[in-house]
Protein backbone atom coordinates (compact mmCIF):
# COMPACT_ATOMS: atom_id res chain seq x y z
CA UNK A 1 0.00 0.00 0.00
CA UNK A 2 2.75 2.31 0.88
CA UNK A 3 5.04 1.91 -2.51
CA UNK A 4 1.66 2.12 -4.23
CA UNK A 5 0.74 5.80 -2.43
CA UNK A 6 4.37 6.85 -3.19
CA UNK A 7 4.43 5.57 -6.68
CA UNK A 8 1.10 8.05 -7.60
CA UNK A 9 2.57 10.53 -5.20
CA UNK A 10 5.88 10.61 -7.46
CA UNK A 11 3.61 10.91 -10.85
CA UNK A 12 1.41 13.53 -9.57
CA UNK A 13 4.58 15.80 -8.25
CA UNK A 14 6.08 15.24 -11.94
CA UNK A 15 2.76 15.81 -13.60
CA UNK A 16 2.60 19.15 -11.39
CA UNK A 17 5.90 20.12 -12.27
CA UNK A 18 5.26 20.10 -16.30
CA UNK A 19 1.83 21.56 -15.70
CA UNK A 20 2.92 24.32 -13.43
CA UNK A 21 6.35 25.16 -16.45
CA UNK A 22 3.66 25.53 -19.31
CA UNK A 23 0.77 27.47 -17.41
CA UNK A 24 3.89 29.65 -16.13
CA UNK A 25 5.07 30.13 -19.95
CA UNK A 26 1.65 30.54 -21.75
CA UNK A 27 -0.46 33.59 -22.36
CA UNK A 28 -1.78 34.44 -18.85
CA UNK A 29 -5.91 33.80 -19.26
CA UNK A 30 -5.63 32.19 -22.26
CA UNK A 31 -7.05 28.02 -23.11
CA UNK A 32 -3.95 26.50 -22.69
CA UNK A 33 -3.12 28.42 -19.34
CA UNK A 34 -5.94 27.43 -17.71
CA UNK A 35 -5.72 23.90 -18.80
CA UNK A 36 -2.32 23.16 -17.69
CA UNK A 37 -3.88 25.22 -14.64
CA UNK A 38 -6.69 22.90 -13.96
CA UNK A 39 -3.70 19.67 -14.27
CA UNK A 40 -1.29 21.58 -12.12
CA UNK A 41 -4.30 21.36 -9.39
CA UNK A 42 -5.49 18.26 -9.52
CA UNK A 43 -2.30 16.93 -9.82
CA UNK A 44 -0.83 19.49 -6.69
CA UNK A 45 -4.14 18.14 -4.52
CA UNK A 46 -3.01 14.42 -5.52
CA UNK A 47 0.37 15.28 -4.25
CA UNK A 48 -0.10 16.82 -0.97
CA UNK A 49 -3.30 14.22 0.12
CA UNK A 50 -1.16 11.22 -0.74
CA UNK A 51 1.52 13.22 1.35
CA UNK A 52 -0.21 13.02 4.12
CA UNK A 53 -1.23 9.30 3.95
CA UNK A 54 2.33 8.15 3.64
CA UNK A 55 2.79 10.92 6.50
CA UNK A 56 0.26 8.60 8.50
CA UNK A 57 1.11 5.42 7.08
CA UNK A 58 4.83 5.62 8.07
CA UNK A 59 4.38 8.33 10.71
CA UNK A 60 6.23 11.59 10.10
CA UNK A 61 4.88 14.84 11.42
CA UNK A 62 7.20 17.01 10.32
CA UNK A 63 6.48 15.79 6.29
CA UNK A 64 2.46 16.60 7.62
CA UNK A 65 3.08 20.06 8.31
CA UNK A 66 4.76 20.43 5.47
CA UNK A 67 2.03 18.75 3.22
CA UNK A 68 -0.64 20.88 4.72
CA UNK A 69 1.32 24.11 3.92
CA UNK A 70 1.22 23.16 0.24
CA UNK A 71 -2.03 22.13 -0.09
CA UNK A 72 -3.33 25.54 1.15
CA UNK A 73 -0.87 27.34 -1.28
CA UNK A 74 -2.55 25.80 -4.17
CA UNK A 75 -6.00 25.81 -2.75
CA UNK A 76 -6.00 29.34 -2.12
CA UNK A 77 -4.42 30.33 -5.66
CA UNK A 78 -6.79 27.85 -7.10
CA UNK A 79 -9.74 29.73 -4.85
CA UNK A 80 -8.20 32.81 -6.35
CA UNK A 81 -8.64 31.93 -9.73
CA UNK A 82 -12.34 30.63 -9.11
CA UNK A 83 -13.96 33.11 -6.96
CA UNK A 84 -13.72 35.91 -9.40
CA UNK A 85 -16.05 38.31 -7.02
CA UNK A 86 -13.48 37.62 -4.57
CA UNK A 87 -15.23 37.28 -1.42
CA UNK A 88 -14.47 34.39 0.75
CA UNK A 89 -16.83 31.24 1.50
CA UNK A 90 -16.90 28.57 4.11
CA UNK A 91 -14.38 26.39 2.42
CA UNK A 92 -11.88 29.28 2.55
CA UNK A 93 -11.97 30.51 5.94
CA UNK A 94 -11.60 27.08 6.75
CA UNK A 95 -8.62 26.70 4.44
CA UNK A 96 -7.16 29.31 6.63
CA UNK A 97 -8.15 28.49 10.29
CA UNK A 98 -6.01 25.12 9.16
CA UNK A 99 -3.36 26.75 7.83
CA UNK A 100 -3.03 29.17 11.07
CA UNK A 101 -3.49 26.08 13.62
CA UNK A 102 -0.91 24.21 11.72
CA UNK A 103 1.45 27.35 11.34
CA UNK A 104 1.15 28.06 15.10
CA UNK A 105 2.17 24.61 15.63
CA UNK A 106 5.19 24.79 13.27
CA UNK A 107 6.86 27.34 15.17
CA UNK A 108 5.83 25.86 18.59
CA UNK A 109 7.56 22.58 17.36
CA UNK A 110 10.40 24.84 15.45
CA UNK A 111 10.99 27.01 18.54
CA UNK A 112 11.34 23.53 20.72
CA UNK A 113 13.80 21.98 18.15
CA UNK A 114 16.07 25.10 18.24
CA UNK A 115 16.56 24.79 21.63
CA UNK A 116 17.04 21.62 22.02
CA UNK A 117 20.01 22.30 18.97
CA UNK A 118 17.93 19.24 16.49
CA UNK A 119 19.80 20.06 13.29
CA UNK A 120 18.50 21.64 9.93
CA UNK A 121 14.48 20.11 10.41
CA UNK A 122 13.28 22.84 13.45
CA UNK A 123 15.06 26.08 11.09
CA UNK A 124 12.91 24.95 8.08
CA UNK A 125 9.57 24.64 9.58
CA UNK A 126 9.87 28.19 11.61
CA UNK A 127 10.62 29.11 8.07
CA UNK A 128 7.21 27.44 6.69
CA UNK A 129 5.51 27.62 9.18
CA UNK A 130 5.95 31.64 9.51
CA UNK A 131 5.35 31.83 5.69
CA UNK A 132 1.71 29.92 6.57
CA UNK A 133 0.50 31.53 9.17
CA UNK A 134 1.44 35.19 7.89
CA UNK A 135 -0.85 34.07 4.47
CA UNK A 136 -3.35 33.14 6.69
CA UNK A 137 -3.73 36.37 8.52
CA UNK A 138 -3.16 38.25 5.59
CA UNK A 139 -6.12 36.67 3.69
CA UNK A 140 -8.26 37.67 6.98
CA UNK A 141 -7.07 40.76 7.02
CA UNK A 142 -7.63 41.38 3.03
CA UNK A 143 -11.09 39.98 3.32
CA UNK A 144 -12.07 42.37 6.13
CA UNK A 145 -10.93 45.42 4.24
CA UNK A 146 -13.37 44.47 1.64
CA UNK A 147 -13.35 41.58 -1.80
CA UNK A 148 -9.94 40.42 -3.03
CA UNK A 149 -11.35 41.09 -7.03
CA UNK A 150 -9.60 42.58 -10.12
CA UNK A 151 -6.00 42.80 -10.43
CA UNK A 152 -5.15 42.09 -6.59
CA UNK A 153 -7.46 38.62 -7.62
CA UNK A 154 -4.99 38.08 -10.32
CA UNK A 155 -1.95 38.58 -7.92
CA UNK A 156 -2.99 36.19 -5.79
CA UNK A 157 -3.98 34.06 -7.81
CA UNK A 158 -0.23 33.27 -9.64
CA UNK A 159 1.33 34.26 -6.37
CA UNK A 160 -0.29 31.49 -4.63
CA UNK A 161 0.52 28.79 -7.56
CA UNK A 162 4.04 29.64 -7.93
CA UNK A 163 4.08 29.48 -4.33
CA UNK A 164 2.76 25.72 -4.57
CA UNK A 165 5.16 25.29 -7.52
CA UNK A 166 8.10 26.13 -4.94
CA UNK A 167 6.72 23.19 -2.87
CA UNK A 168 7.22 20.57 -5.84
CA UNK A 169 10.59 22.38 -6.65
CA UNK A 170 11.48 21.28 -3.32
CA UNK A 171 10.28 18.00 -2.65
CA UNK A 172 12.01 16.82 -6.08
CA UNK A 173 15.03 18.15 -4.87
CA UNK A 174 14.57 16.85 -1.20
CA UNK A 175 14.55 13.54 -3.25
CA UNK A 176 17.14 13.81 -5.63
CA UNK A 177 19.72 16.36 -4.40
CA UNK A 178 20.52 14.06 -1.28
CA UNK A 179 24.12 14.95 -1.31
CA UNK A 180 23.78 19.18 -0.71
CA UNK A 181 22.85 20.48 3.11
CA UNK A 182 18.88 20.20 4.22
CA UNK A 183 18.97 23.68 4.51
CA UNK A 184 20.30 24.56 1.24
CA UNK A 185 17.25 21.54 -0.38
CA UNK A 186 14.68 22.62 1.79
CA UNK A 187 14.69 26.18 1.60
CA UNK A 188 16.94 26.91 -1.45
CA UNK A 189 13.46 26.85 -3.75
CA UNK A 190 12.00 29.21 -1.49
CA UNK A 191 14.75 31.86 -1.17
CA UNK A 192 15.46 31.30 -5.11
CA UNK A 193 11.48 32.12 -6.41
CA UNK A 194 10.21 34.27 -3.48
CA UNK A 195 11.53 37.39 -5.18
CA UNK A 196 10.21 36.60 -9.02
CA UNK A 197 6.91 36.13 -6.74
CA UNK A 198 7.25 39.82 -5.34
CA UNK A 199 8.14 40.40 -9.29
CA UNK A 200 5.65 39.33 -10.88
CA UNK A 201 2.96 40.27 -8.08
CA UNK A 202 4.48 44.18 -8.48
CA UNK A 203 3.58 43.81 -12.47
CA UNK A 204 -0.02 42.30 -12.27
CA UNK A 205 -1.29 44.89 -9.76
CA UNK A 206 0.65 47.71 -12.21
CA UNK A 207 -0.94 46.48 -15.09
CA UNK A 208 2.00 45.05 -16.83
CA UNK A 209 0.91 41.44 -17.58
CA UNK A 210 -1.81 40.95 -19.32
CA UNK A 211 -4.77 39.23 -16.94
Amino acid sequence: MIQTTLFLHILAGVTALAAAGIAVGSAKGGRLHRRAGNIYTLAMLVTGLSALVLSVMDPNPFLFAVGIFSLYLVFTGWRAAMVRDGRPRLADHAGGAVMALAGVGMLGWGGQGMLSGSGAQPVILLVFGAIGLTMALADWRDWARGPVAGKRRIARHLGRMLGGTIATITAAGVVNLGFLPDLVVWLGPTVLITPVIFWWTARVTRGAVRT
